[in-house]
């Protein structure tokens, strides 16, 4: 009974000390490893300046590609700034680490004891603050940023200084605000300023409560209706993949359905489209452009607007402020209000011919333009009015030089809206010598820039909305298609068109230049019979064959060749007869198969832009040392596995070398100090 007792009594007692032992140890710990402790805390901190750095780098980099930081990585950046950790270090400044007692005999056991057990504890949250970079790591640094409600139109317009038209606007705007009216037509000619006035009303609807979100699409006359989903599903941050059109349209509905207060806009549609083909709901507004009134009538649209020609104010004031003072000297000012009536208040007409006749002082040359618009040209272009054309012909003519009207000419090979990569522009002008080659490739590039800028002053192109690039106004397109189809010039542009089409085209043989783009699931079975082709564009085509190996055969005289597929869907074959062209200068091979066919290349001797970008080559054989006149060589995401020894260091007039991505085994030592390396 008493050792019970005992126990009872004992057992407790023993607990307490055990505890109070342990406690003083961990005491007694803390003041031990005093330094040690403080020595790990600053260390950690310092770790975690450079992590943090690193971060910092990384979210500015994504930041750059307009992506935007997780918010979990936002706060961790803000609990970790330098001002912060400093702060928390400041205890531990020498004179707090120093502390002495009893007239600084001693250490400051106290002091030293907080601190150590304080250093401990940081160091504890610090590491935790560190350890979560790993799930950052996991996750990502930043994600997409979503897309805007509304994408604000910024690009100059060729009548960017017309007046606001505020009737037209108010129209629109009372029909968008009507919640009975669900679709709403305009329509009017060709260059009457529909685009425009549609671009005004999305810039204006930013930050409007009328809309949530406002969407606008160029369909154009070639419509491809994967383009427009894309385009749909981009600015709804929708992934579509590519499947049928139908599956995609499905989708696309889906997604489309869970908006509210959603506008569409359709910019330039030339023949009735079916929207649920798109995927575009019922429920959402629309608003449809097109030169044709009956497009509204039979796509049903509920309410229609005409955009009518320009007042007489409004003409005279456009005309003045391109064509500048000079229109007001006593001698000039009478035929320049009978030119801008002739105009009959096309904005197009007006700004083109203000623009060609901007500081002229010589009266024989308005007279000239006076004559030329009083017998206007009559053309097929449907829905475009005989002053446009003749007013933009009229420009054309006005230019200084052969030269820069060809390279305004290539312009029109291209498909509607289509972004026009400079860099394709100079690589034919030095293959067609409309850009001289007696200097650098820069030159070259300078004197293309040169003939860009007088071509945008003279409301002939425009800046496209990618980063080097251009556009046309697809009325200004039809009219240099015309013009290029005169003999002189010899263009022939089918896009979206059908081989058909392609193969009926009168004149083939005496056609100079050609553009074959935009075509799907067909094959280019016959040789290609035009003996005074100068230059060929056969390109973004989706599978997309050419049959026969002598396709090319009786186009000797071919200057200019840009054979190309699409990225990531069709990889285009190169046919054996391309050894023929031993006259090319410009070469371009993008997204092509031409392993079997690269030793081929090597007899091209005269040929100075070669492009390879994408393809699969596998090889550089020594066959290329051949191309001596080679003035630029890219293999950009070209897959080449090998390149044969000092196959570089024989292209002794190479000025541009661009190599990236793809490449299993590669000699440096090919390459010379004569090479520009990007």
């Amino acid at each position: 009974m008493a050792l019970e007792i005992l126990a009872i009594v004992v057992t407790p007692i023993n607990e307490v000390a055990k505890y109070l032992f342990g406690s003083l140890k961990q005491q007694i710990r803390y003041l031990t490893s005093y330094n040690t402790n403080i020595q790990n805390l600053r260390s950690q901190v310092s770790e975690l300046k450079l992590t943090r750095d690193e971060v910092q780098t990384r979210v500015e980099a994504a930041q750059r590609n307009l992506e935007e930081p997780f918010p979990n990585v936002q706060k961790w950046l803000e609990d970790t700034t330098k001002e912060k950790l400093d702060e928390q270090l400041r205890d531990f400044d020498e004179a707090n680490i120093n502390k002495k007692c009893f007239k600084g005999l001693c250490p400051d056991l106290s002091s030293r004891l907080r601190l150590s057990k304080q250093a401990v504890r940081m160091t504890e949250t610090f590491h935790t603050l560190q350890e979560k970079v790993n799930d950052f790591l996991v996750i990502g640094i930043a994600h997409p940023r979503p897309p805007p409600n509304i994408e604000l139109v910024r690009r100059p317009t060729i009548v960017a200084n017309i007046l606001p038209r505020d009737s037209l606007m108010n129209d629109l705007m009372e029909a968008l605000g009507d919640s009975n009216i669900r679709s709403i037509g305009v329509h009017g000619m060709g260059g009457i300023g529909k685009t425009t006035l549609v671009e005004k009303i999305n810039n204006e609807l930013a930050g409007h409560i009328l809309f949530n979100k406002v969407i606008m699409v160029i369909v154009s006359k070639d419509p491809d209706l994967m383009k427009i989903q894309d385009e749909v599903a981009r600015r709804l941050g929708l992934n579509l993949e590519a499947t049928s059109t139908n599956v995609r349209a499905s989708r696309l509905f889906e997604r489309l359905e869970a908006e509210e207060k959603l506008l569409i806009i359709l910019d330039d549609v030339w023949k009735s489209l079916k929207v649920e083909d798109i995927g575009l709901p019922r429920g959402c507004k629309l608003v449809v452009t097109t030169r044709s009134q009956d497009v509204c009538v039979q796509m049903d649209l509920q309410k229609i607007i005409k955009v009518e020609p320009l007042s007489k104010v409004e003409s005279w004031d456009l005309f003045e402020s391109k064509a500048g003072d000079v229109v007001t000297l006593p001698n000039l000012e009478p035929i320049a209000q009978n030119i801008v009536a002739k105009c009959k208040g096309s904005p197009l007409a007006i700004a083109a011919l203000g623009s060609a006749l901007k500081s002229v002082k010589e009266e024989y040359v308005w007279n000239s333009a006076l004559y030329v618009l009083s017998h206007p040209t009559r053309s097929d272009l449907e829905g475009i009015m005989p002053e446009v054309v003749t007013s933009l012909r009229f420009s054309f003519e006005r230019l200084e030089s052969p030269e820069i009207k060809k390279c305004f000419l290539f312009c029109c090979l291209f498909p509607e809206d289509y972004n026009i990569n400079l860099r394709d522009l100079r690589d034919y002008g030095i293959g067609e010598r409309f850009l001289k080659v007696g200097g650098t490739l820069d030159n070259a590039s300078d004197k293309l820039l040169t003939f860009i800028k007088k071509l945008k002053d003279c409301c002939l192109l425009l800046e496209g909305d990618k980063e080097n690039s251009v556009k046309m106004h697809d009325v200004v397109r039809d009219v240099a298609i015309c013009i290029g189809g005169d003999a002189e010039y010899g263009f022939l542009v089918n896009v979206g068109g059908g081989l058909i089409k392609f193969r009926e085209s009168e004149d083939l043989k005496e056609k100079k230049r050609i553009s074959f783009m935009k075509h799907s699931k067909d094959v280019l079975r016959d040789p290609l019979e035009c003996p005074q082709l100068k230059s060929l564009l056969i390109r973004e085509n989706d599978d997309i064959r050419i049959d026969q190996e002598s396709f090319f055969e009786d186009n000797k005289s071919l200057e200019v060749l840009d054979l190309r597929g699409m990225s990531y869907r069709f990889i285009m074959p190169t046919p054996q007869s391309i050894s023929c062209l031993t006259n090319l200068k410009t070469l371009h091979l993008v997204d092509c198969d031409v392993s079997d066919k690269i030793s081929l290349l090597g007899g091209l001797r005269k040929l100075e832009i070669l492009n390879l970008s994408k393809s699969f080559v596998k090889t550089l054989p020594e066959e290329i040392g051949n191309l001596v006149n080679l003035r630029s060589l890219v293999l950009n995401e070209a897959e080449l596995s090998f390149v044969a020894p000092n196959v570089i260091s024989k292209l002794s007039y190479l000025e541009e070398f661009y190599i990236y991505d793809y490449y299993k085994e590669w000699d440096t030592t090919t390459v010379e100090e004569n090479t520009m390396l990007a």
